[in-house]
């Protein structure tokens, strides 16, 4: 059988045409089919295939082996060898992942050409794509002048040019990737001018058509960077989500979008100091309870302290089993609302403390651990948590 006629190159701008079936094969759980010349893009080359449909049958995957491209259904259609057939291309899921493929191509001969940095990978996802480059780390700054770069591209209209070897020379192309050893035809893809690299995905013609090329972030990877970015409709998308979503904020705080930032860092700074002030109150009300205890517990000063707060946190917890243990008691306190007990003791009680209270955690199905005099668990329901405390109750008294 002939291999299949790949009418995506020939006329990457076609999303609708007909072709003749060549065969309809079992293929797993579902059917292949084989035309003479198909629209549809197969996955490779870090892009996910196209989808769509073949008549009325909708594509569930699109592969291509020993150069005939596989169209996948999930059931076997009412067509068969010989029948004409309509194929109709997801239109929108084909432009998508030419912008964020050609994205890509942009931003990693950017990265070349200026800088001297590595493509190491690609990844074409659903909502970003990344890229893997041989830099330890990216600022902000250079982020900034990645975008800015982009953005000279993309105003001017830069071609995206095709070209396929042979019968061109693959010799005339100063590529800044070293080509596949094949004996096959390469598919070249030309940032006008800038930049060459063999490529069988679908790009835009134009620079133009990307609109927008925005990096989300740069993070640390295996000694290397990982680009998140979008391109594209994407790009465009999460522009005005975000400044929906800024405008939506600046409205909260009672701002504009461009104040924004200044009003929160103030609401932060004076957070801080509230959040301090909140921190010394828990405290101080710690002692306070630890205190009013110890003259109940005047007649008997070797029996545990315990508490069941119904409306405090377990920060509270803590900061109270803390204060009975530096006034010299074994102190339990059950945080209701959080479902968590704290246990603490003086230092000189501590022996064999946390390996007791494992113990018991088990027992009760908690979670948790502790160091030295202290101990904390969490607990599925408050009932688990109040059981685990009186057993705690019981070894300490």
């Amino acid at each position: 059988m002939p291999e299949t006629r790949k009418q995506f190159y020939l006329e990457p701008g076609r999303f609708e045409g007909e072709a003749r079936v060549m065969e309809v094969r079992e293929a797993g759980n579902g059917f292949a089919v084989i035309l003479d010349g198909s629209l549809f893009y197969p996955e490779g080359g870090g892009q996910p295939c196209d989808l769509g449909s073949i008549d009325d049958a909708a594509l569930s995957f699109v592969t291509e082996k020993d150069g005939l491209i596989l169209h996948m259904l999930e059931s076997k259609p009412d067509f068969g060898p010989g029948d004409r057939v309509l194929m109709r291309v997801d239109r929108a899921r084909r432009i998508d992942h030419s912008q964020q493929h050609s994205g890509q191509h942009l931003l990693s001969a950017i990265l070349e050409r200026r800088y001297g940095i590595h493509t190491l990978s690609f990844h074409l996802g659903l909502s970003y794509s990344t890229i893997d480059v041989t830099c330890p780390a990216m600022d902000q700054e250079m982020i900034k002048a990645l975008e800015d770069e982009a953005e000279v591209f993309i105003a001017a209209s830069h071609p995206y040019i095709p070209h396929v070897c042979p019968p061109e020379d693959p010799n005339s192309f100063p590529f800044r990737k070293s080509l596949p050893k094949s004996g096959e035809q390469i598919r070249i893809i030309e940032i006008k001018g800038y930049d060459w690299v063999a490529c069988c995905g679908t790009h835009v013609s134009s620079a133009a058509d990307l609109r927008l090329v925005g990096i989300l972030q740069a993070e640390k990877y295996k000694g290397n960077t990982r680009l998140y970015f979008v391109a594209g409709a994407r790009a465009a998308s999460l522009l005005r989500q975000r400044k929906d979503s800024l405008g939506a904020v600046a409205s909260t705080l009672g701002t504009s979008p461009e104040e924004a930032s200044s009003k929160v860092e103030a609401l932060k700074a004076r957070n801080a100091v509230v959040e301090s002030e909140r921190a010394t109150l828990v405290r101080e009300n710690a002692r306070l309870e630890v205190a009013l205890r110890a003259l109940e517990n005047a007649e008997d000063p070797s029996k545990p302290l315990y508490f069941t707060f119904k409306d405090k946190s377990a920060e509270a917890a803590f900061e109270t089993v803390k204060a009975g243990a530096n006034r010299g008691y074994s102190t339990i306190a059950l945080s209701a609302p959080d479902k968590t007990v704290c246990v603490m003791v003086p230092q000189e009680k501590s022996a064999n403390l946390i390996t007791s209270l494992k113990t018991l955690l088990v027992e009760h199905g908690g979670r948790g651990g502790g160091g030295g005099n202290n101990f904390r668990a969490v607990f599925e329901n408050r009932e688990s948590a109040g059981l685990f405390a009186d057993s705690v109750l019981s070894l300490l008294g």
